[in-house]
């Protein structure tokens, strides 16, 4: 009787344990790798994450909207992290969520925004761009709210932090680089540049580079900038070749010693080059090249945006040009933010 009891006991213990709730396991790996942001179709509401393992290399999709069971939005534009903490800007809807690095759940959504474009995080505080907003609206990371905007005269896009200034480049129409001291949150001064400033980075060196395209018409020829960020004084000036040479997505590597862009497919420089590249060294060939990153090793990650209507494709290349790896992502692929755990 005794072992019939223990029996049933041992019997119910286990289905009692088979019944208990069991934790999700996760929608992509930990370790190396770097998410990317498909923006899907205009107003389509269809933007998604990706995440490519540089371990497993496979590459997870969908991943807000399979964890939290609702879509992100529509163009997600930028993402930014502190920590195991990421900020996803979503540029149409006018959000920016916040979500768990390791899991990709949301933990809260700020809303309201007038077409927020990139972020940049500095001593606890997230500085926000905007394609129709004349200001930089300042969120407070520690207390999870938006405590203000900073009047900087002129819409923004791309975003860079040195020195405690904040540096930000007046993209659609306009043809400045205005600069914030955070300190006091006080617009300090005014650069000129090209027309159309579209991105920039900081190098090892505290040099901002700052890529113009010259305007979408081809009003002038597109220019390089190189600024000062200490003395704020352009230091050189570096032309392209003709009006329709259409430059983008400048960026820079880890230890900030080389510069990479798209033209023709993927060009790179040292920081200490005074001319551009006569060629790209990756070819776009029949590809549509939309974004690109550099990774660690001399690795670059770029884009293939196909069409702009459908599901695009991450390929990934070696140092020297080759191509190691591809695979089909969301809808547009975009923006990407290496991660290592």
């Amino acid at each position: 009787m005794n072992r019939l009891l223990s029996a049933f006991a041992i019997f119910s213990l286990m289905i009692a344990v088979s019944c208990e709730p069991q934790e999700n396991p996760p929608v992509y790996p930990g370790g190396e790798g770097f998410f990317i942001l498909n923006e899907g179709n205009y107003l389509a509401g269809n933007g998604t994450v990706s995440f490519y393992s540089m371990e497993t290399g496979d590459i997870y999709n969908n991943l807000f909207g399979t964890v939290n069971g609702r879509g992100l939005g529509d163009i997600p534009s930028f993402f930014a992290s502190a920590g195991n903490t990421g900020y996803i800007v979503v540029n149409n809807s006018g959000t920016i969520e916040t979500v768990d690095l390791r899991t990709m759940e949301s933990l809260g959504t700020f809303t309201g925004l007038n077409s927020p474009r990139q972020m940049v995080l500095y001593q606890g505080k997230g500085y926000v761009s905007s394609l129709h907003d004349q200001g930089i609206t300042v969120i407070d990371l520690d207390r999870n709210e938006i405590t203000g905007s900073i009047d900087i005269g002129n819409t923004s896009e791309a975003l860079a932090v040195a020195g405690g200034k904040l540096f930000s480049a007046h993209w659609s129409g306009g043809s400045t680089i205005t600069v914030t001291d955070l300190a006091t949150e006080q617009v300090i001064k005014t650069i000129t540049v090209g027309l159309e400033p579209e991105s920039m980075v900081v190098d090892r060196n505290g040099m901002l580079w700052v890529l113009c395209t010259g305007g979408w018409q081809g009003e002038e020829i597109p220019r390089i900038f190189t600024i000062n960020t200490t003395t704020l004084e352009t230091v050189a000036e570096l032309s392209f070749r003709t009006v329709n040479d259409n430059p983008s997505s400048l960026t820079c590597n880890a230890t900030g010693d080389t510069l990479y862009y798209l033209d023709e497919g993927v060009r790179r420089m040292p920081v200490t080059s005074s001319a551009l590249p006569s060629e790209a060294y990756i070819p776009a060939g029949n590809r549509l090249f939309y974004r690109l990153m550099a990774c660690p090793g001399g690795k670059v990650a770029v884009t293939d945006a196909i069409d702009y209507q459908q599901k695009g494709d991450l390929l990934l290349f070696s140092s020297t040009g080759e191509l190691t790896d591809s695979g089909q992502t969301g809808i547009i692929p975009g923006f990407m933010l290496y991660m290592k755990e």
